[in-house]
């Protein structure tokens, strides 16, 4: 302990360590205040390594010594003045760094807040004709959990090859996290720079959460679009996409194209004289003025899109197939029309990963005005709706959809939609030739009535090819209580 005291004392006492630790002091500060590290690095390192050796130096000698006495003053006073001066130094260059280190003071706070929100995450799926932009936020969700629902702060811009490699994308979304609390992302990604997206949390953001400025809808518009097809037709190595959110065409046709969710293109003027959609613009970057960029709008009954009050398109409203047309539905898919203007739907509360969170609502006024009836008429499962369909105001049955259409179940409600339990059905087995067996019908279809009977149709669903797509037919004698077999039918029975 004594021989330690010593070698510090020798150490802290010369003049030479004195002079430098003040130029070490002053170059520390300065690299945390302006960066400058091509500069200040390199002296804040010597100074180091000059402490070092200079340290080591004075733990031989004092070791082969113990009666080794340095020749620098080392007298009580300079002792004294030496501590007073080191902690003079520290005490005001320490202010500086904590200054520097704080409310963006200096370069220090910005390294600083770069490590606690910046992460970097490696870009796998980067083609966007087989990823869709989706694909971005699926690789960010694999290190960050996003929110469910994500909104945008201004634009996403999104710049593609020919082949549809992603090559540059910037946006600046946001949302509600699992506690209900704001936060932030700032998304960039530029190939010539890095093979990673930057992503920073906790960014300034004006949340409004408006449903104009929802991503939800670029996700779905993207998925009802072919944007190979579309930038085929131009001669140029570099192509980009724009989205805003919701924008207002007014009277605007130019490179306007309305889908519906069948991937159908609608013609324009089934939009009324003034269009509102939600827009996601295909074009060549620089080329706006020269090339008219193609400007898809998706005509749907998620949870984001409403119609817009037109007199034009409340006789859509009122005209069943037109508007089975322009949103691609049909009696047994989202929707049903009992009677006397009663209506029920399937309402598209969340989504997340290809997956639909869904509410039961009923309309008593023809859909002007709708009330929710189950919050969760699924019990908590997740996939696509495959159909709804309702006898009377009691009894209804809805479908769902899983694993791309590959799955499908049913349930059944006998208190008007404020419960459902899901419909078990005997399983029929077929045997191959080769002897094995299996059971390819596994997607129930909502009921249907014909000449008074309930009937339905358990199909193979999107993976079935047994026996030219056959489906098993049966029939319900208690309002779909219970269902018994029929027979096996093809398209040609």
């Amino acid at each position: 302990m004594n021989s330690l005291r010593r070698i510090i004392k020798n150490f802290i006492c010369n003049p030479m360590i004195l002079a430098l630790y003040w130029v070490f002091c002053y170059e520390l500060t300065t690299l945390c205040m302006y960066g400058r590290s091509n500069n200040n690095l390199y002296i804040v390192m010597a100074c180091l390594v000059f402490f070092i050796a200079m340290f080591i130096f004075y733990t031989i000698r004092l070791s082969k010594s113990k009666e080794y006495r340095s020749k620098l003053p080392n007298s009580k006073l300079w002792v004294c003045i030496t501590v007073i001066i080191i902690s003079i130094i520290t005490l005001f260059y320490g202010i500086k760094i904590y200054k520097s280190a704080t409310n963006y003071g200096g370069k220090l706070a910005w390294v600083i807040e770069r490590v606690k929100n910046e992460r970097k995450i490696k870009f796998e799926k980067d083609n966007i004709y087989e990823d869709g932009v989706s694909g971005i936020f699926e690789d960010i969700n694999k290190k960050i959990e996003l929110p469910k629902k994500l909104y945008i702060s201004n634009d996403l811009s999104v710049k593609f090859e020919k082949d549809g490699t992603i090559t540059y994308f910037e946006t600046f979304v946001y949302g509600k996290d699992k506690y209900g609390k704001d936060t932030s992302f700032l998304i960039y990604y530029d190939k010539d720079k890095s093979k990673d997206i930057k992503l920073v949390l906790n960014g300034a953001v004006n949340a409004d959460y408006s449903n104009s400025k929802l991503l939800d809808p670029l996700f779905e518009t993207v998925d009802c679009i072919s944007i190979k097809d579309t930038v085929s037709k131009w001669d140029a190595m570099e192509f980009g996409l724009l989205y805003k959110g919701k924008r207002n065409w007014e009277s605007n046709r130019e490179g306007i194209v309305l889908v519906n969710k069948n991937k159908q293109e609608i013609p324009t003027d089934l939009a009324s004289a003034k269009l509102i959609g939600y827009t996601v613009s295909i074009y060549i970057p620089g080329m706006e003025d020269q090339i008219t960029p193609v400007r898809y709008n998706l005509l749907t009954d998620s949870y984001w899109f409403s119609y817009l009050n037109t007199e034009e398109e409340d006789k859509l409203e009122e005209d069943k197939k037109e508007l089975d047309f322009i949103t691609g539905n049909s009696n047994n898919n989202d929707e049903f029309y009992l009677k006397d203007g009663i209506r029920y739907k399937l309402n598209v509360e969340d989504k997340a990963a290809g997956s639909f969170f869904y509410s039961l609502q009923k309309s008593n006024d023809s859909g002007n005005n709708w009330s929710v009836l189950n919050e969760d008429p699924f019990n908590g499962a997740v996939g696509e709706a495959s159909g709804i369909y309702f006898i009377d105001e009691n009894i209804g049955f809805i479908g769902a959809s899983r694993d791309g259409g590959c799955i499908g179940e049913l349930y059944r409600t006998e208190d008007g939609g404020k419960s459902f339990n899901k419909i078990e059905f005997e399983n029929k087995s077929v045997k191959l030739d080769s002897g094995t067996s299996f059971n390819p019908f596994d997607f129930p279809k909502v009921p249907y009535e014909k000449d008074g009977e309930l009937y339905l149709n358990i199909e193979q669903g999107a993976d079935g090819d047994y026996n030219g797509n056959s489906s098993l037919l049966y029939i319900s004698e208690d309002k779909g209580k219970t269902w018994e077999y029929i027979k096996e039918v093809t398209s040609d029975n």
